[in-house]
């Protein structure tokens, strides 16, 4: 008889292994339950199912599934997407057109340990030959031929190792992020678009640094080096920019919030290619690029459900260089715009004005939606956004755009029209 119930007991933790093993050692409810069996039917004792059970637990906690530990984000965006062009003061008179267009991203990131964190996402996007599109994780309806299979690019892959808590004083943060990465250039206070697009996911390595000397003051700096272009001429001659950033917020009662930032890109090797693809866009070569930016908002709360938020970024190139018949160095852009109410509570509205001199920055990497990425522009952009049900949004917003120059050396070769109305209609849905 001992023998049977020695049978069975042995039965009884095989069978939970193997339910284990089909979960992932996740968690083994099948264990927890063959343990307690074996107790009940006296195959082994109160001290022994105790002991047992702690034994399984501290491994479970141990050897945790890979799956359990990651945290999965995505969002789809459908959009109607109208355009109506003027004839411009370059006698481009571009027809007006109607496009439908999707957004699908989905990305992942995991706790390794106490000091890595990995992750990645995938995104949606047009394939334009080498890759996919840097300034655009949209796809437009039709885009390939015969209903053809939509490109998945690689939007961001990266690690971060940040230090330990307990090497740092209280309040503070530290990390370093390699890979292709969100840009930590941009923040979400307003609409930040003069310098970068925000679906720039720059290359290369980035150091963030946090603290909070006190309850009403937070302190940021950060650093990166990212490589643009990478050729075969040696790592010296590759297009790159070595930026820093540095920061505060500053909450000094609880119905004011303010924050102001300066930053520095400093554009290396830049090759016939890199100023190539800046002229495209509007960028007068050839042209060095050293550019300083410094950025502010305010934001009130006193009204919960209608905050209202100001702000403002101004940037110039100290590099650039004054053409004959440019009408000067075109070194500086600037933004500014305000933002009232809470798509959650009842709706968001805002407003904006931008202007961007052709050699403000490089173009190619520029807010692709309010002038189609190009410089020597100028113009303004209203948009509304409302929570229509928890994780969905219904977001519209209209661009009107024109040339700031109309010197025939400004001119792009086969761009659309500057003069243009642009109307983007979004549904947005997280997951």
């Amino acid at each position: 008889m001992g023998g049977f119930r020695h049978a069975t007991a042995f039965l009884l933790v095989l069978a939970a292994g193997l339910a284990a093993a089909a979960a992932g050692a996740e968690e083994n409810p099948a264990l927890v339950e063959a343990l307690a069996i074996m107790r009940d039917r006296g195959m082994i004792d109160d001290a022994k199912h105790a002991e047992l059970v702690s034994k399984n637990s501290a491994w479970e906690a141990s050897h945790s599934s890979w799956l359990s530990r990651l945290e999965w984000t995505g969002d789809f965006r459908g959009r109607l997407e109208n355009f109506w062009y003027d004839e411009d003061d370059f006698d481009v008179d571009s027809p007006d057109r109607n496009r439908g267009r999707y957004r699908l991203r989905i990305g992942a990131r995991a706790k390794v340990n106490e000091v890595v964190t990995a992750g990645f996402m995938l995104a949606s996007g047009d394939f334009n030959g080498t890759g996919c599109e840097n300034r655009s994780t949209n796809r437009s309806a039709g885009t390939g031929a015969d209903f053809d299979m939509d490109p998945i690019c690689i939007n961001q892959a990266w690690v971060e190792l940040a230090m330990p808590k307990r090497f740092l004083p209280e309040g503070m943060t530290l990390k370093s992020i390699v890979g292709k990465q969100a840009n930590p250039f941009v923040w979400r206070n307003g609409r930040d678009t003069l310098v970068w697009d925000n679906d720039i996911t720059p290359e290369g390595v980035a150091v963030q640094l946090t603290a909070a000397p006190g309850d009403q003051l937070s302190l940021f700096g950060n650093a990166g080096y990212f490589i643009s272009d990478e050729n075969s001429a040696g790592p010296s001659s590759d297009p790159h920019v070595a930026a820093v950033q540095g920061g505060l917020g500053f909450t000094p009662t609880e119905d004011i919030e303010s924050g102001a930032r300066l930053s520095w890109y400093g554009w290396q090797s830049v090759s016939d290619t890199f100023l190539a693809s800046g002229a495209s866009f509007g960028n007068l070569t050839p042209q060095d690029f050293s550019v300083g930016e410094v950025a502010a908002y305010v934001r009130f709360k006193h009204f919960e459900n209608w905050p209202v938020l100001v702000y403002g970024q101004f940037a110039q190139n100290f590099d650039a260089e004054s053409l004959a018949g440019a009408g000067g160095d075109q070194d500086q852009g600037w933004a500014a715009g305000i933002e009232v109410g809470d798509r959650k509570h009842f709706v968001l509205v805002g407003a904006g004005y931008s202007e961007q001199e052709a050699n403000f920055a490089p173009a190619q990497f520029t807010d692709s939606d309010l002038f189609d990425g190009f410089t020597n522009r100028e113009g303004w952009l209203v948009y509304l956004g409302r929570e229509l049900w928890s994780n969905t949004e219904l977001n519209v917003t209209f661009f009107k755009g024109d040339a700031i120059d109309d010197d025939a050396i400004f001119a792009v070769p086969g761009a659309p029209s500057a003069d243009r109305m642009r109307l983007q209609t979004d549904f947005l849905v997280k997951f």
